[in-house]
């Protein structure tokens, strides 16, 4: 007799399609509970394996513009340095020869100016031709040029103003010259070492400038089609919580494994280094409703929720956004937002409304 109820019963609520009556007592025996959904301002993107790298524009490399030899070595790799510090002294052919040349420019430079003073005074007694003076003039300028030439060579090879002051008066060769860093931060590679000889080609330092870090990552190209650049997220990375946000997202998809690349600005004052890599939790800050995963259902290709009314449960399509071990976060929706969905025995439900799929 209890079977054959039961069988009735069944039939009876399989006769519509998207509703299920229920008395209490039915809902007792079959345990059915039901639950509010939780509202939700946080949609969690997934975990994702990320690493924190340096932008380009915050590596500064230091380098020679001549062939030369290591002298002596002053920092060491990592060493915090400032504007100025020096960072080696070196020598070099072509450094010994650019400053003869300027000494051997500057003498000639100055003894054709006293030249020209002697001519001056002639031309005006007439001794001599004036288009010789003019002439002489036009030569002395040339002479001007190249002796300014030689100054911003020894310039560009790295002497200090002083350096060179001294050079041309004293008339001295520097047998070696300071390499002095440009930029204030922390050496991230050494290439230096005493008695190594270099190119022009050659980086012996690359410094590490102060500034925002970012962080990369690949994630399924399915996870991105709402994602857009300059969209604040939170992330999550080694028990630090910060907010930032998407500074690119690559236009592209990996055809090797279907991700897209997407880029990060770590905040200045969050703690990490470049170089890391660890598994980082990323999140949206988007309204969600976050409800039990066996709450939900697929009935053909939809997934289903059964809300509670009066007479029973209905079954409302739902759109999953995301999920974790527990929750699906779904799309807010006013036939969910205000209502308790039964999150138990949702198969009992299921068979009531006469589907096959299980």
């Amino acid at each position: 007799m209890i079977k054959q109820l039961i069988l009735l019963t069944l039939c009876t609520l399989s006769l519509n399609a998207e509703n299920v009556i229920l008395t209490a007592e039915q809902e007792e025996n079959w345990k059915i509970k039901s639950e509010v959904p939780e509202s939700s301002n946080s949609l969690p993107l997934g975990d994702f394996i990320v690493e924190v790298v340096t932008p380009p524009m915050l590596l500064h490399t230091i380098s020679l513009p001549f062939e030369a030899n290591i002298q002596r070595l002053h920092v060491a790799n990592h060493q915090a340095v400032k504007q100025g510090d020096v960072l080696a002294d070196v020598t070099g052919k072509d450094w010994i020869e650019t400053q003869q040349k300027a000494i051997s420019d500057a003498i000639e430079l100055k003894h054709n100016e006293n030249l020209l003073k002697r001519k001056s005074v002639l031309c005006k007694e007439e001794v001599i031709p004036q288009k010789e003076c003019l002439a002489f003039q036009a030569e002395l300028q040339t002479m001007k040029v190249k002796a300014a030439a030689s100054r911003a060579l020894l310039k560009s090879y790295g002497a200090s103003d002083d350096m060179i002051s001294r050079l041309l008066k004293d008339l001295v060769i520097f047998q070696t010259i300071p390499v002095r860093s440009t930029v204030d931060g922390h050496i991230v590679k050494l290439n230096a070492t005493p008695g190594k000889s270099v190119n022009p080609s050659d980086a012996l330092f690359v410094i590490q400038k102060k500034g925002q870090l970012w962080i990369e990552s690949a994630i399924e190209t399915e996870r991105t089609q709402s994602l857009k650049e300059g969209e604040k997220v939170r992330i999550i990375l080694d028990g630090q919580t910060f907010d930032t946000t998407i500074l690119q997202l690559s236009p592209v998809i990996n055809p090797e494994n279907q991700t897209r690349s997407i880029r990060f600005l770590v905040p200045s004052d969050v703690n990490i280094f470049a170089g890391q890599r660890s598994s980082a939790k990323v999140i949206l800050p988007q309204e969600c409703l976050k409800i039990k995963k066996n709450a939900v259902i697929k009935i053909d290709e939809d997934q289903i929720v059964f809300t509670k009314n009066k007479t029973g449960y209905t079954a409302v399509p739902v759109k999953i956004l995301a999920e974790d071990e527990m929750y699906y976060f779904i799309k807010v929706s006013a036939d969910l937002k205000n209502s308790k969905i039964a999150v138990s025995s949702v198969a009992v439900l299921k068979n009531m409304m006469g589907s096959d799929d299980e």
